[in-house]
């Protein structure tokens, strides 16, 4: 039997398997908290001798709990699972004076060394410093940069979108292909995306709930996060679901005084320049507003924290004259269209959150989020669209997390999560009532958009987590489990009401298409039901963790995280067994994931007595997911719940298929779908899709070696070199091609480049003559990735703030797809060897600063962000399909020499945004009126126009021409914000 059967069991299952683990904890291995900080130290006295039998007291100053620990007989004393924030440190013992360490601040995943050098008593009262936390954790292990309050607050930060301020971390990078965010050399679906210690990813589409594919605005409000950390290598095993990259956001949470925030941003249309070229943006309009709350409901016990953001925008786009052409709309009125078109892009955040401390050991804790967005006309910005042909994008998310956080003596931890949320991602059409019009040369698309409606689209995400931790002696032993229930409802009916291609204009007035296209079901299914997925997944992980404070100045950790993937049951068409008549038999399954194991180890050593100097060593497994939208094609695209009718003639030939809708004097645009396909026999010719049954999830083995070392008070370095090896990448293959040969049985090479060549694309030139495409989803690719990476900061403190990232790093691989199903990448997909090159994440050279300096001076402050990034790689082609398999990922050869993938580069890009604030008191608050300035120096930052070589031995004469500027033009934003 090939499915497992426990996983039936459900959340009571979950559960059972977290006993267990917990049960033989006594082995268990890691390092910092997802959530939380840690304290640790060392207590002393006047001579350095050890003070054992001390008590620390630790009180926040922001909700008043207390928690206290005593120093063991080495002297030494750790307080884990503090949240982030600004506390008061003593440190007690009978017959010496208690030392107080005043405004420690924590901030998120940090394990700071606070030590402490007792005096003996004597007249003196007890002593209180304004405390200096260090610069360096000697006890973290992990490779991450923390973002505070006070950088999301005050740096000008485009979209007030905390995404965009992860892109000035270290090995950072935007992936091309989707837009995700790509950390340490993994591809973007590859990054996890963790909030409050819950998993916040997609799990169909990739990237983060509520993102609509990277469509909408807002997921969350950036006004309630508090801060967040990139973890780019070393993260603890508690953490999973990624190839190494995380972005771990902690929320704001309210306090014993109450305070709140209110603010408009605008960027007027008259302020943005033109771009580099000459021309203007089309008119658009922006703005932002919104506010935030939170304080006591019940001092010291119960807090609540709201927040509100809302984003209106609107362009206007111009339509080409093709589109609104006169004779057009006297021919078809229907298809009569404006000179222009209005697209929204308007999206709203609601989030609330209440923290209930039910004793200084007992937290709860419950949040919501709320999410949407509307995009009409968002579908496309494209100015070849007729009115009409675009859609309605739609996104809503709704995502509840609640906590539990409790202490049992003074060596028990119990940490618990669970998460419920739905995201729906509609995509209406704007016109229902046409097929869609393709009108290629000095032409326009009119009618429907053809693969709209798609919906439903609904994603949820049902998660459970829950840790034990143990202090024992001079460890920190925790293990837990994370189980994830994830399903998806999609219908995607592409082409189903019917596409039209004419050659051009003329032909379009005369109804004389030379292609036409259709979507349906088969064998009585309606094009809904052949387009619905419907599936669900389950996982399921289990880690065991250890920090080991082996002295007060070295630190190890180790740890092991296990995970399953319960893949959907429903059978798809099986890779491996051809019928007699060369189909395939509905008998496959998507392959199970059983046996993930993810080791991690980590260690941490500070030489001599002032922990000014830290060397940090990380290595580890770390097991990414595949999104669940590559398993859709397996079932909507399989030849036997739905198929495309295509029919083809030559220009001015009217159709001889019998099926096909009217032609010349009879076309009628007006029918909808008009190919019944309840008179189509079983097709065959068919492109279908499967995958391997040997399929596994990507995994990345990576080690890190830094050095981190304080060279100021407030100031200090850190160095990391980074080697990532990335095993079991997806991509997308085709089972349905040979190799074509000459005569003489050598190989055929191609005219056009020498390479070899296939026997063409369709059925009859197919080795299985039943189908032509078979395409399979494989997971052969790999990656390697080498970075160094230098960060310069300096701390908030004397009113200036500096933060300098350099990342200097190589990133190869034979295959950068990001969940790519609409063909193989490569140009020969039977040899995977000859494409490794480097990757289209590669960067040579990133440069990031970001400052704030709030002056002496009449409440100014000035913040600036500053980038630089060298380009990245692109492929040159070929005009045609040289090899004939049906994809047009053919290189040239020039001289003798074939080009290799990715042997070219896009220009560097850079750009520097400024803010400028005056704050002034106005009641219990300040006022502050802001400007804020975004790619100031309006840097063309050109792009090319095109990557097609052609076929012959010199390029076209557009080929690698840097000819088109960036759309994000010097800008200006207005902005009033009131804070208390």
């Amino acid at each position: 039997m090939r499915k497992t059967r426990w996983f039936s069991l459900g959340w009571a299952a979950a559960a059972l398997a977290a006993v267990l683990v917990l049960g033989l904890a006594g082995v268990a291995v890691a390092q910092t908290d997802v959530t939380t900080a840690r304290l640790s130290g060392t207590v002393r006295d006047p001579d350095g001798a050890v003070v054992p039998g001390a008590t620390i007291e630790v009180k926040s100053r922001e909700t008043g709990r207390v928690v206290q620990t005593q120093v063991d007989g080495k002297g030494f004393y750790r307080v884990i699972d503090l949240p982030i924030g600004s506390y008061d440190v003593s440190c007690t013992l009978s017959g010496f004076r208690t030392v107080t360490r005043t405004g420690v601040r924590l901030m998120l995943g940090s394990a700071l060394t606070l030590d402490f050098t007792l005096q003996l008593e004597g007249k003196a009262e007890a002593i209180t410093v304004t405390s200096e936390v260090p610069m360096v954790e000697v006890a973290s292990t992990s490779a991450s940069t923390t973002i505070q309050t006070e950088q999301l607050q005050q740096l000008p930060i485009q979209g007030r979108n905390f995404s965009n301020l992860v892109l000035a971390m270290p090995e950072t990078t935007t992936s091309n292909e989707r837009g995700y965010m790509s950390i340490s050399g993994q591809r973007g679906i590859n990054t996890s995306i963790v909030v409050d210690g819950v998993d916040d990813n997609n799990p169909f589409f990739g990237g983060a709930l509520g993102q609509a594919e990277n469509r909408a605005p807002l997921q969350i409000s950036q006004e309630s996060i508090k801060e967040f950390q990139v973890i780019t290598n070393g993260a603890s095993v508690e953490l999973g679901h990624t190839g190494g990259g995380i972005v771990n956001v902690i929320t704001k949470s309210g306090t014993n005084q109450f305070k709140g925030s209110a603010f408009y941003y605008e960027q007027p249309q008259s302020m943005l320049a033109k771009r580099a070229d000459g021309t203007s943006l089309p008119d658009q309009n922006k703005k932002q507003y919104g506010f935030s709350l939170g304080g006591p409901l019940v001092k010291d016990k119960l807090f609540f924290f709201v927040a509100y953001d809302q984003q209106k925008q609107s362009t206007n786009f111009p339509i080409l004259p093709s589109g609104y052409d006169p004779a057009v709309a006297a021919k078809y009125p229907y298809f009569k269209s404006d000179t222009n078109f209005n697209q929204t892009n308007d999206g709203r955040v609601l989030f609330g959150r209440v923290d209930y401390q039910m004793t200084n050991a007992q937290r709860l804790t419950a949040r919501t989020n709320y999410a949407d967005y509307t995009g009409d006309n968002g579908t496309s910005s494209a100015s070849y669209n007729a009115t009409g042909h675009n859609g309605i994008e739609r996104m809503l998310l709704r995502s509840t997390v609640a906590s539990y956080s409790g202490t049992f003596g003074n060596n028990w931890l119990e940490d618990g999560n669970v998460q419920w949320a739905i995201e729906d991602t509609p995509r209406l059409a704007k016109n229902n009532q046409y097929p869609e019009i393709q009108v290629f040369s000095g032409g326009a698309d009119f009618g429907g958009v053809s693969f709209l409606p798609i919906s439903p689209t609904q994603v949820q995400r049902k998660t459970l987590g829950d840790s034990l931790t143990y202090l024992y002696k001079d460890h920190v032993i925790k293990g837990g489990f994370e189980y994830n229930d994830t399903s998806v409802n999609q219908i995607f009916k592409g082409n189903w009401r019917g596409v039209y291609i004419f050659p051009n204009q003329a032909a379009f007035l005369a109804g004389q298409w030379t292609q036409f296209r259709q979507f349906g079901g088969l064998h009585g299914l309606t094009a809904d039901q052949a387009g619905q997925v419907k599936f669900s997944q389950k996982e399921l992980a289990l880690f065991l963790q250890d920090q080991w404070f082996i002295t007060p100045n070295l630190t190890g950790s180790l740890g092991v995280r296990w995970e399953k993937l319960d893949n959907p049951n429903a059978p798809i068409l099986n890779p491996d067994v051809i019928n007699p008549d060369g189909s395939r038999s509905l008998n496959g399954h998507i392959p199970d994931t059983n046996n993930q194991w993810s080791p991690r180890f980590g260690l941490t050593w500070s030489p001599g007595d002032k922990a000014t100097t830290v060397l940090r060593l990380s290595a580890g497994r770390f097991w990414a997911r595949t999104p669940g939208l590559l398993f859709s094609q397996l079932y909507s695209s399989n030849g036997l719940q739905g198929t495309q009718y295509n029919i083809s003639t030559k220009a001015g030939v009217a159709p001889t298929d019998p099926l096909s809708p009217g032609w010349g004097a009879a076309f009628d645009p007006t029918i909808l779908s008009p190919i019944d396909f309840s008179h189509i026999p079983n097709p065959t010719g068919l492109g279908v899709f499967t995958i391997a049954s040997n399929f596994k999830n990507p995994y990345t083995d990576r080690v890190t070696f830094g050095f981190d070392q304080q060279i100021f008070k407030d100031t200090a370095i850190n160095i990391d070199v980074t080697y990532a090896k990335g095993h079991q990448l997806e991509r997308l293959t085709d089972l349905n091609l040979q190799y074509a040969t000459n005569p003489d049985g050598s190989p055929m090479l191609s005219p056009i480049n020498g390479q070899p060549m296939f026997t063409g694309t369709s059925a009859a030139a197919r080795p299985d003559h039943y189908y032509t495409s078979v395409r399979e989803y494989v997971s052969d690719a790999s990656s390697e990735y080498k970075a160094l990476a230098m960060t310069l900061r300096r701390r908030f403190t004397e009113r200036l703030f500096g933060f300098l990232a350099v990342t200097y790093s190589f990133d190869k691989d034979n295959d950068s797809n990001e969940r790519n199903y609409s063909g193989p990448t490569l140009e020969d997909q039977y040899n995977i060897g000859k494409n490794w090159a480097y990757s289209v994440r590669d960067q040579r050279w990133k440069i990031g600063l970001n400052t704030v300096w709030n002056t002496p001076w009449w409440g100014l402050s000035v913040s600036g962000v500053y980038y630089y990034n060298t380009g990245s790689p692109f492929t040159p082609y070929t005009t045609t399909d040289a090899n004939k398999d049906g994809n047009f990922t053919d290189r040239p050869t020039v001289n003798g020499v074939h080009i290799g993938r990715d042997s070219y580069r896009y220009p560097d890009s850079s750009g520097l945004n400024l803010r400028l604030q005056k704050s002034f008191n106005v009641g219990p608050g300040r006022v502050g009126v802001i400007v804020e300035c975004f790619n100031c120096s309006n840097n063309a930052n050109w792009s090319v126009s095109s990557t097609t070589w052609g076929d012959g031995q010199t390029p076209l004469s557009n080929f690698n021409k840097a000819t088109i500027p960036t759309s994000f033009v010097r800008t200006f934003q207005l902005a009033l914000r009131y804070d208390f």
